[in-house]
């Protein structure tokens, strides 16, 4: 599947996935791992996650767009005999930090835009 991908849409680029809903699920970070698998390796950019809020009542832009951050817990620290000290068990966890984000259009969507909510708002 994504062999055919690669060859219908060479020029595209896959930079992340998105989720209809007001909230992070918790699946979701299951689904980055999976995506980063398909991320060419040496690419700085890791991929995108995007919440699409699809209520009504939503008066901003309705996106919210994340990033996958590590942080390190380190256990607990014990000291040896030599007064060193030697880290105990570590754990990485991965959560989602938000990315400010924009949308934009290129001008030929904005007049198709345009031309629907002129027939939209056209009482005729």
């Amino acid at each position: 599947m994504l062999g055919m991908f690669r060859k219908v849409n060479a020029k595209e680029r896959v930079v992340g996935f998105y989720s209809t809903g007001p909230q992070i699920r918790p699946n979701d970070l299951r689904i980055h791992a999976l995506l980063k698998r398909f991320v060419p390796p040496g690419t700085t950019t890791p991929p995108v996650f995007v919440i699409i809020d699809v209520r009504p009542d939503r008066q901003s832009i309705p996106t919210t767009a994340y990033r996958v951050v590590e942080e390190v817990d380190s256990g607990s620290t014990s000291t040896t005999g030599g007064g060193k000290s030697s880290a105990g068990n570590t754990e990485v966890r991965k959560s989602f930090a938000h990315v400010p984000s924009l949308i934009g259009a290129m001008e030929a969507e904005e007049v198709g835009v345009e031309h629907l909510l002129r027939d939209i708002n056209d009482p005729t």
